[in-house]
């Protein structure tokens, strides 16, 4: 099932969140970063997202929640753009991430947006995620993690 996150989601979308860096980025960046992420920190940010009105679609079962995105409009270049895309690593595979992307980016579309960025690591393995959703590598700049420097790269979609 497919919804909206609400403030009484925000410590599993906190736990999702977690788990999936661990998997999706050790060898990629430094390991004390990733074994330093704080579960109250995410909470804390997704309950200012929340009340702020980012969009954040959740997928869950009975069993909780399975993944989310979060995403924003803005000005420039780049209307809108993709915050985040998580999905637990043990149902990575199922379809998820695909269906959240597919979801979020119908929602830009019904608000008039067209041009669409996701910010990512550089050789992560989401990487071939976005180019199998039509994601083209166009961008890129230094993502900063526990003060160290990583090449990120903007995977940009037409919405037109």
């Amino acid at each position: 099932m497919i919804r909206r996150a609400t403030l009484n989601d925000v410590n599993p979308l906190a736990m999702v969140i977690m788990r999936a860096w661990k998997v999706a980025y050790t060898g990629i960046i430094d390991q004390e970063y990733i074994e330093g992420i704080d579960k109250d920190r995410y909470v804390s940010i997704f309950k200012n997202n929340i009340l702020n009105q980012e969009e954040i679609i959740l997928v869950y079962d009975e069993k909780g929640v399975k993944g989310f995105i979060s995403g924003k409009e803005q000005e420039g270049k780049y209307d809108c753009e993709i915050v985040g895309l998580y999905v637990d690593p043990e149902t990575q595979g199922q379809g998820i991430g695909k269906l959240l992307f597919q979801k979020i980016e119908e929602e830009f579309r019904a608000k008039g947006r067209n041009n669409l960025i996701v910010w990512t690591l550089d050789k992560a393995d989401n990487n071939d995620f976005y180019m199998k959703m039509g994601g083209v590598k166009k961008e890129n700049k230094t993502l900063l993690y526990g003060g160290k420097s990583y090449r990120g790269v903007g995977f940009s979609f037409d919405l037109e």
